[in-house]
């Protein structure tokens, strides 16, 4: 069915491109591939291992996808998009074997007014913060912790309506509501968000604010459905004792000068009724820059910092993580790159209970996390394409 349904997708599109080209019909696509290492993985034995694995979508998600416009006259057009995601080594559809799990909306635009789009959207978190941190330019390996905050964009938003302006003299804003669909309850499982953006020459800043309710039940795919449910170090349960709310806040910025480019971004995540029915807290610290050596060649460094705060389960402890991150890339032409990237993390502290030191956690995708020790290193090269 799904065949059947691509090839149709791909008929409409090249028939509209060429009976209706006004109507700019676009088939696209990402194909991110390569060999990732990761040390200190906790086997079936309990003890940590080293796994070499092919891994696909790093940095970038490997994807086809579909998105036009149609001029409806007087400065209002018709947009819409269809976005699938796939595992290239088996071929598998992601975001929870969702067709077009990645994007999937149609919308109203008018270059004065803004644009009104519905469907599965992304949120304002990845809208406007994303693009101020390093994991937005180079990919899910550089997520701040388990994508806790949802920066590299772990899940999306389905039953969205979502509002953006125009760049108004360089600041643009706008907000997202997701309904619920629960029949007497307006608000259950509902998603509110809300963003700004600045950006001048070569000056970027950006905000957000995110609240969804049940994020177990809404969020089914990325990071929640690849993890089990809880990446986060083992503090927000499962889907029998999920947290009742997430709430993020996050704010950053980036400067260009010359073929420097540098960012720094900070975001506050707050999860009700976790383990023990406290609320757990994450703080993201990043900073990170990068330099184009050559017009082919570009390297690119960082550091995160991450605070933990649940007291039902660290008490007076507050749980710290240090992560320095690296990422080279050489582009073979305008579509095609190769790139290595490298991540090494380390847990600052003990737990308060066993006295021992806590386990790091990389944001690989795997499964085994956390690490078997405080530390782990993890190393991926690939090659990327694009059409």
């Amino acid at each position: 069915m799904k065949k059947s349904l691509l090839a149709l997708a791909i008929g409409l599109a090249a028939a509209a491109g060429s009976a209706y080209a006004q109507n700019s019909v676009t088939l696209y696509g990402v194909l991110d591939e390569g060999v990732t290492y990761v040390n200190n993985v906790v086997g079936s034995d309990g003890q940590g291992h080293t796994l070499w694995a092919m891994q696909s979508g790093v940095v970038q998600g490997s994807r086809w996808g579909l998105k036009g416009s149609e001029d409806l006259g007087g400065g209002l057009k018709t947009i819409f998009q269809l976005e699938s995601g796939f595992d290239l080594n088996s071929g598998s559809s992601l975001q929870h074997s969702r067709l077009f799990g990645r994007q999937a909306y149609i919308g109203l635009s008018a270059a004065n007014w803004g644009t009104v789009t519905f469907g599965r959207q992304y949120d304002s978190v990845v809208d406007f913060v994303q693009p101020t941190t390093m994991n937005g330019y180079w990919g899910a390996m550089f997520s701040h912790a388990g994508d806790i905050d949802n920066s590299d964009n772990g899940f999306r938003v389905d039953n969205a309506v979502k509002y953006t302006s125009p760049s108004i003299s360089g600041l643009q804003f706008g907000g997202m509501y997701a309904f619920g669909g629960v029949a007497g309850s307006f608000g259950q499982d509902s998603t509110v968000t809300a963003g700004a953006s600045y950006s001048n020459g070569p000056v970027y800043l950006g905000v957000a604010y995110l609240y969804a309710k049940n994020p177990v039940a809404q969020f089914n795919d990325g990071n929640w459905s690849s993890f089990g449910g809880d990446p986060f170090f083992g503090l927000l349960g499962n889907t029998a004792t999920s947290p009742s709310n997430m709430q993020v806040i996050g704010g950053g910025g980036t400067y260009q000068f010359g073929p420097a480019l540098l960012g720094a971004d900070y975001t506050n995540s707050r999860y009700d009724d976790t383990i023990g029915g406290a609320t757990a807290r994450f703080d993201n610290y990043e900073l990170w820059g990068q330099y184009q050596l050559t017009p082919a060649a570009t390297l690119a460094a960082g550091y995160t910092y991450t605070r933990v705060h649940q007291d039902a389960v660290y008490g007076d402890a507050v749980p710290k993580y240090g992560q320095v991150n690296f990422m080279a890339d050489y582009s073979l032409s305008k579509r095609t790159d190769v790139y290595f990237q490298g991540v090494w993390q380390r847990a600052y502290s003990s737990d308060p209970l066993t006295g021992q030191p806590l386990p790091a956690s990389i944001y690989t995708g795997f499964p085994g996390q956390p690490s078997s020790t405080n530390n782990q290193v993890s190393a991926r090269v690939g090659i990327r394409t694009k059409f």
